[in-house]
């Protein structure tokens, strides 16, 4: 898809390459979703935040959508109206029903001083959803009188979207003649008491960001890759201490934004999954080695002639014509299938790191904390996901067992490496 043959105001739109799975592989009780929030200096006042989120959702028309079912594709159909602003629930990143919520496929919630988005991940990525976040802050606190300018990834609601920010990247950019192989040996699953139905439990680590930087450096690596390593080490641990036969690959998958390479205005999915890990059939690892290991895999993997291949298999098989005239409901079969066999059998858990948030100074004064979180994954039962504001680093784990061990493994650790945590949780 061209950039120029997107419509803003279309009354539907095709999902993007990789958007196209998340509806083919939602099952019941469980849809991909993830959660962006905010901790304000002030408590919510939620009258404001619906007007912010009415004045917002004009500004992103990839979100004012409702899922629809064609003979060939899912497709998103423009919605009118506003979603409620709602209390937080009790249990976040719950599944993404297409008929509730007036047919919107993202929630924002509040709670005391909490501001929280959450995204089916048919509509963007986390790039796109910190901008609709950072937009919808910018408006809240514009209209409680704090004047907040359009700068520093705030956009502008009184400007009318522009075509290039519904922009399906894959396409234009998947051009590799190389088709990277799905083929990987497969990791291993951690495995718990499974937690009530529905419940997420969730370990918020908040660290100095300075603090883990230097502790990053330390070891000569980026602060991705450490936290990466750290939580390689905490799973390799518990997989040892698990005391079971046959010793696999501990394997996590780290999200790239692939806006780094290849330059797009788009606010919906653009990313690549790689896998860094270890294997410890060939002996024990120490910290030093696992967080070398993950540093050489990422500089080899994550570059742009590697990633387009990746992409490149993944459009390839979306424009083949045997599965263009495919009926979608064998499409969805299929993509299953591909999905248990070469999706998150692949790896042990996931780690996302959404970097350092930035803000104009009328907004950054306002908030204490952001924070990210993953939801309940399709198979791997602990997720991690980062991000930074100022001089404080919020590491959330969601997980859907009872057992801590890879949380405490993994905060444990960084406290060793000199770097304070403070923990939070749902859990009682």
């Amino acid at each position: 898809m061209k950039t120029n043959e997107t419509r803003v105001n279309a009354p539907w739109l095709r999902l993007d390459n990789a958007a196209k799975l998340y509806p083919a592989i939602q099952k019941k009780g469980w849809s991909s979703v993830f959660r962006l929030s905010a901790r304000m200096r002030e408590k919510v006042d939620p009258s404001l935040l619906q007007k912010a989120l009415e004045q917002t959702l004009p500004r992103f028309p990839g979100f004012a959508v409702r899922m629809r079912r064609g003979v060939f594709w899912y497709y998103l159909e423009h919605n009118a109206g506003t979603p409620l602003v709602r209390p937080e629930a009790a249990n976040p990143c719950r599944r993404m029903r297409w008929h509730e919520n007036g047919g919107f496929l993202f929630r924002v919630s509040y709670y005391e001083r909490r501001i929280a988005l959450e995204v089916f991940h048919a509509l963007c990525d986390g790039t796109g959803g910190m901008a609709f976040l950072k937009t919808l802050l910018a408006r809240y606190q514009t209209l409680k009188g704090n004047a907040v300018p359009a700068a520093d990834g705030v956009f502008d609601v009184e400007q009318a979207p522009r075509p290039e920010e519904l922009e399906d990247a894959y396409a234009r950019y998947a051009t590799s003649s190389v088709r990277q192989s799905r083929r990987e040996p497969k990791a291993y699953q951690v495995r718990g008491r499974r937690a009530p139905k529905n419940m997420l439990h969730i370990i918020v680590g908040e660290l100095d960001t300075v603090k883990a930087l230097a502790a990053a450096r330390g070891f000569g690596v980026t602060l991705t890759e450490y936290l990466v390593a750290v939580l390689i080490r905490a799973l390799y641990l518990q997989q040892k201490s698990a005391g079971k036969r046959g010793i696999k690959p501990v394997k996590v998958s780290v999200p790239v934004n692939l806006r780094r390479f290849f330059p797009t205005e788009s606010v919906r999915n653009f990313s690549q999954y790689v896998n860094p890990g270890i294997d410890p059939n060939y002996g024990d690892y120490s910290f030093e080695e696992i967080a070398e290991q993950v540093h050489h895999f990422m500089r080899m993997n994550v570059n742009a002639k590697f990633l387009n291949a990746r992409m490149a298999v993944n459009v390839a098989s979306e424009r083949n014509p045997l599965t263009r005239v495919m009926p979608l409901f064998i499409k969805k079969a299929v993509l299953a299938l591909i999905f248990r066999r070469v999706g998150e059998a692949l790896f042990t858990s996931t780690l996302t790191n959404l970097g350092a948030v930035r803000v104009p100074a009328q907004l950054a004064g306002h908030v204490e904390r952001f924070e990210a979180m993953l939801g309940p994954s399709y198979k791997n039962p602990v997720n991690c996901a980062a991000v930074s504001f100022e001089n404080r680093l919020a590491v959330s784990f969601a997980s859907t067992i009872c057992e801590t061990e890879v949380e405490r493994l993994f905060f444990t650790q960084i406290v060793k490496h000199g770097v304070p945590v403070k923990i939070e949780s749902n859990r009682t």
